[in-house]
């Protein structure tokens, strides 16, 4: 029911053209990250190296599936103040338009909620619970992963920030390419 509801009241919002919709979300980024499923002969042995450290990057992003406009950072770890470190980074990217009403759209974790957030001028609308479907930047999320981080060992913390920045950037300037991977159409 809170589904339907959801998807009835984004696709009103969507409608409006005095309404621009943004999606955000984190992410974490692995430095050795789980090998993935591939193609090769029986007689071929897979191996995947391990350095014995655990390398580990979180990235805060939002993206706009209409203009394909995204903005990311990136940090160690998730809390509400590297969330309102984001929210600030984006109220700054995202300039103030007084003929545009902005939602942004996140899912309930806990610092999302926080009272003392500031949104700046976006107006907070949350995901119905277990809904990450309904979140168009999770394909942005999927594609990074896939594209610049499959089979991609870091053995320092500099090389895995350089290697998500690189991915990062590809997103950030292209969005044609952003917009027709995170489309609403195909969230709802």
């Amino acid at each position: 029911l809170l589904r339907e509801q959801f998807v009835a009241d984004l696709e009103v919002l969507a409608a409006d053209p005095q309404v621009e919709l943004w999606f955000g979300d984190e992410t974490g980024i692995e430095g050795d990250p789980r090998p993935r499923r591939r193609w090769a002969h029986k007689s071929d042995r897979i191996k995947t190296p391990y350095h014995g450290i655990h390398l580990r990057q979180s990235v805060l992003g939002a993206v706009c599936p209409h203009s394909g406009q995204c903005a990311a950072l990136i940090f160690n770890h998730c809390d509400s103040e590297v969330f309102q470190t984001f929210l600030d980074h984006l109220a700054q990217s995202v300039p103030h338009d007084p003929n545009k009403r902005r939602y942004l759209i996140v899912d309930n974790a806990s610092w999302h909620k926080v009272k003392r957030l500031n949104w700046h001028h976006f107006t907070p609308k949350y995901l119905p619970p277990y809904s990450p479907d309904l979140n168009p930047i999770e394909r942005l999320w999927l594609g990074l992963k896939a594209g610049f981080f499959a089979d991609f060992i870091a053995k320092t913390n500099e090389e895995l920030i350089t290697q998500l920045i690189k991915g990062l950037r590809h997103f950030l300037d292209s969005p044609s390419t952003t917009a027709r991977l995170c489309s609403l159409k195909t969230s709802l």
